[in-house]
């Protein structure tokens, strides 16, 4: 199976006067760098589980989430469900083969509305003994955008099916930072601006659907 990407560029810049940094009394001005830094991180997790959020067309010309791919369920989040997904992730197939790949879920991906529910999946309550979801240790990540109350997914352990692959330009990971704040060149020397800009190049693509499932719950 093959899956192929190119890198886009995402970034932007913010312009600040020398009178807006003089009167700067809270210091909300200088954060301005953080911020650009926060933001460019806040994009590159929105790229990623959109991947999940917005189950796009993958390498086979299928849906990441298909009835084809045997990932995608229905059934609104609880023991028996989750139970039954989990199933079926260890019922995957390998590719031209009939045997199964025997590769549960690590990672629980919900919206923020679902996360008290998800956590409180696997406590124990006022039973003694452990259920078998309550025996269970996922990780539970709060995706914080994600609008649909509903939905949620599941995703193996990377280190068994990598499933997504990011590529970033010349291997930096981290965006970058510049500052143009000389006073003989630029906005500085034209209007007393100093220009922050914030680059980040990358890219990505979905490189195994075994490595996810989703219920989209009606």
């Amino acid at each position: 199976e093959k899956a192929t990407y190119a890198v886009t560029k995402r970034g932007g810049t913010e312009d600040i006067t020398l009178e807006m940094i003089k009167n700067d009394d809270v210091g909300s001005i200088r954060r301005i760098p953080v911020k650009l830094g926060r933001a460019a991180k806040r994009t590159l997790a929105k790229f990623v589980f959109d991947f999940i959020r917005t189950n796009p067309v993958i390498y086979d010309a299928v849906a990441l989430f298909d009835a084809a791919h045997g990932n995608l369920g229905s059934a609104a989040l609880d023991a028996t469900s989750l139970a039954a997904r989990r199933l079926a992730m260890l019922k995957q197939a390998e590719l031209s083969s009939t045997d199964r790949l025997g590769i549960g879920p690590k990672t629980l991906l919900v919206p923020v509305d679902l996360q008290e529910a998800a956590v409180n999946l696997f406590n124990r309550n006022t039973n003694n003994d452990k259920t078998f979801i309550n025996a269970m240790t996922l990780d539970i990540i709060p995706v914080w955008y994600w609008t649909d109350a509903n939905d949620w997914a599941l995703a193996s352990d990377p280190m068994d099916i990598p499933g997504l692959e990011l590529g970033f330009l010349d291997g930096n990971e981290e965006p970058e930072l510049f500052v143009q704040d000389l006073p003989t060149v630029g906005s500085m020397f034209s209007n007393d601006k100093v220009t922050y800009k914030i680059r980040h190049i990358y890219s990505g693509a979905v490189t195994d659907f075994r490595a996810f499932d989703k219920s989209v719950v009606a």
